[in-house]
């Protein structure tokens, strides 16, 4: 597997499709290929509860990502023909938090 890490990302408090928030040396990464072995999201910096789920995640639906340095991740797949569709992930954090997302393929 390769590790792929995205610049940490500033929350809003508003609902996001992960892939739209990674980017790289300020750069938006490309969507194309988004079938991934495992990934995390890791909360720097964290002042409430921010959630992790799919297009359905709100302020009172999702998985709580945790407080800082505590994190929501998909274990790794070990089934080669298996992956996460991580352009299924939407994520809201917390207006002001900071997320450090990563994947591996």
């Amino acid at each position: 597997m390769k590790i792929s890490a995205f610049d940490d990302i500033v929350g809003d408090g508003a609902k996001h499709q992960l892939i739209t928030l990674l980017k790289v040396g300020g750069v938006a990464v490309s969507q194309a290929n988004w079938l991934v072995k495992w990934w995390q999201i890791v909360m720097l910096s964290s002042t409430g509860i921010s959630r992790v789920g799919d297009s359905n995640v709100s302020a009172t639906n999702g998985i709580p990502i945790g407080t800082v340095n505590n994190a929501q991740f998909a274990p790794p797949v070990s089934e080669g023909t298996e992956n996460y569709p991580l352009d299924t992930v939407y994520v809201i954090i917390r207006s002001g938090d900071v997320a450090c997302p990563a994947r591996a393929v």
